[in-house]
């Protein structure tokens, strides 16, 4: 029996040592629920823990340059969401009566820390009362707050560019995990989506779960009683790992981004009063009697438990301070593209290759094509006439910029739609030329046997070259996303530079529908 109890004992060491926690049934007692940032690689009912994937509470390597590459990009805005020195950074909170109270010790804190860039300005959105059944309704009370308050600062939607978002569904009764995670995920994501979709240049966005209600009385209501506190922050975990492994829902890249980039605030569910390991606590002094919302010194505590936070991440800090890391991220440089002193778009082209191209098109003909050094801050382009007009912007790489406008009767410009960037060089799948939704590669093949590299001159009707794209038997190439409407000759040259099918074996002209 001696050495049974020993081996028994033995065991239970060495899985405290490795930090596995595997909970058998779902409990609303504290001891059982393990923090995530506690439970690392080890398991809650078959879930992994950790804030970021395979219990790590560090971001992966590459999403953490993505997010400093994204902080890098929140600079001053003007009204209508362009660069400007004189603009304004946006930062809201977003959530209920805790949000409201923790919000208002943490505008007092922002505006009284020297350290805070001068730009910033921080508008408390929270509301009491205001769970995501209600903001859900996006011309609802909340909703109508919201922007008072937003414009009451002196900002527009198109200058929110960080935001703090803590939630709950305080309707739904499930206490059950992983289903109530679950459920807080697809809600979380649809709310995220439609952030983006209100704040266009919304870049980063932090989410907290919630503090513990561990100290609630036991008569009281069951939508905040634990575990459903704890289960929030699952949620997050979720939420957060669907983006960084690639889920389309929480697309963040480029002109077609469903949400933002999406990061970790600080954890702050404890065991009760029960102080983490990494030293953080959350105790019953900081709330009023009903253990939910806290009390005056609640609200100071959990302010400066954010300034902390955002002044020590690396992330963070970029946008919060103007401080940048250790780390190199890359700098924007732009270009403003001009239609007679008006602007039609703004280019970064920190990352192009030797010039930048502008070429237009109207009714499938060049009518303007210019290259230009990097160097130019702004290019202006003539005046044209009343019409609808594509634009084509391309480097002497793979950078492929299209989208369309319109001069109206007196000159003014409108933008048609958003701008579409791609690359002729796409990794993520085998070589293509696709046509009107078809793929062509193989055709392309058989009729240029024998040739290892080709290029592509594309040319209007009047003979004025439009692109060329680069070895397209090795490339990823859709015309319909480089090119208008309209039929185009389009001229094959292998690396000798040979022109190819000049008997007519190959087709030199092409339809873009």
């Amino acid at each position: 029996m001696y050495s049974i109890k020993m081996k028994k004992l033995s065991l239970i060491m060495i899985l405290g040592l490795f930090g596995f926690w595997q909970v058998k049934g779902q409990s609303s007692n504290v001891n059982d629920l393990p923090p995530l940032n506690e439970l690392g690689s080890g398991k809650f009912m078959g879930k992994t823990g950790g804030l970021y994937p395979d219990g790590s509470n560090e971001m992966p390597p590459a999403f953490r340059q993505a997010a400093m590459e994204m902080a890098a990009a929140v600079q001053p805005l003007n009204s209508k969401g362009q660069a400007d020195p004189n603009g304004k950074i946006g930062v809201v909170s977003i959530g209920a009566s805790t949000v409201a109270m923790f919000g208002s010790a943490l505008a007092d804190q922002i505006a009284d820390d020297p350290n805070v860039v001068k730009e910033l300005v921080f508008v408390n959105g929270g509301v009491g009362g205001q769970d995501l059944n209600k903001i859900a309704d996006q011309n609802g009370r909340y909703w109508v707050e919201v922007e008072k308050r937003v414009a009451a600062a002196g900002l527009t939607n198109d200058q929110v560019q960080v935001i703090w978002f803590q939630e709950d569904d305080l309707r739904n009764t499930i206490s059950k995990f992983p289903d109530r995670a679950d459920m807080l995920t697809e809600s979380f994501i649809w709310h995220i989506q439609r952030l983006k979709e209100r704040y266009p240049n919304l870049r980063l966005l932090y989410l907290t779960g919630r503090h513990t209600t561990d100290y609630m009385p036991a008569d009281a209501k069951e939508k905040h009683k634990e575990p459903r506190a704890y289960l929030n922050g699952w949620a997050c975990k979720f939420v957060i790992e669907k983006q960084i492994k690639g889920d389309p829902s929480m697309a963040w890249e480029g002109a077609n981004a469903k949400a933002p980039l999406v990061l970790w605030g600080p954890y702050f569910w404890t065991q009760g009063a029960k102080t983490r390991e990494d030293g953080y606590s959350f105790t019953p002094d900081l709330v009023v009697n009903d253990g939910v919302h806290p009390n005056a010194k609640g609200e100071e505590r959990v302010a400066k438990d954010m300034m902390l936070f955002w002044k020590e991440d690396p992330v963070s800090r970029i946008w919060l301070t103007g401080e940048m890391a250790d780390i190199d991220v890359p700098q924007p440089v732009w270009v403003e593209l001009k239609l007679q002193q008006e602007l039609l778009r703004k280019v970064d082209v920190a990352g192009l290759k030797d010039l930048l191209q502008v070429m237009l098109l109207r009714d499938e003909v060049v009518v303007y094509n210019k290259s230009f050094n990097l160097n130019a801050r702004t290019i202006d382009v003539a005046p044209l006439e009343a019409g609808t007009y594509t634009y084509l912007l391309t480097d002497k790489g793979d950078f492929i910029e299209k989208g369309s406008f319109e001069v109206g009767t007196d000159g003014a410009l409108v933008v048609e739609e958003e701008p579409v960037v791609t690359e002729t060089s796409d990794d993520a799948g085998k070589p293509s030329w696709i046509v009107n939704g078809r793929d062509k590669m193989n055709k392309l093949r058989r009729l240029l046997a024998g040739n290892s590299t080709v290029d592509a001159v594309i040319y209007d009707s009047n003979g004025r070259e439009v692109i060329t794209i680069e070895d397209i038997l090795q490339q990823c190439t859709d015309l319909n996303e480089l090119l208008p409407r309209g039929i185009y000759t389009v001229t094959f040259i292998n690396g000798s530079g040979k022109v190819l099918g000049e008997d007519g074996s190959l087709p030199d002209k092409v339809r873009i529908k």
